[in-house]
């Protein structure tokens, strides 16, 4: 490069005035950020124990920039299979497609969907 052409400096250049909303999305200072819901959903996948099973699960989230704010795994009957539950955060375009492909992966036996209130409701029967 050469220092013959010229062009205004960092400083000098138009900054954006605009700010973030709490997604990062860049938004304009007209602009309400939008609502924030508590609503989560959590995903349960019914899988085959083997080494690296969890790992390429939690990949497909991982890959898709998709958040897991909590994970659980449990072994199932005779330890051959165990649950593993995410709850993640909605509203993500790629949730429902991160479901698909977990149901496409060979040690995943199957998948399931709650709500979140579905899931307290879940885990307080268990405790009982």
């Amino acid at each position: 490069m050469s220092g013959d052409m010229e062009s205004p400096g960092p400083h000098e250049r138009a900054q954006p005035d605009g700010r973030r909303n709490p997604d990062g999305t860049r938004m304009d200072a007209t602009d309400a950020a939008p609502e924030r819901t508590d609503q989560r959903v959590v995903l349960s996948a019914l899988v085959i124990n083997e080494p690296g099973v969890t790992a390429k699960v939690t990949g497909l989230f991982a890959r898709r920039q998709i958040n897991i704010e909590r994970i659980v795994g449990e072994p199932i009957g005779d330890g051959t299979r165990s649950r593993i539950t995410f709850v993640v955060e909605p509203p993500h375009p790629g949730i429902e497609q991160v479901r698909n492909q977990l149901q496409k992966l060979l040690p995943v036996l199957s998948v399931e969907e709650f709500d979140i209130e579905a899931a307290k409701q879940l885990t307080a029967a268990i405790d009982e």
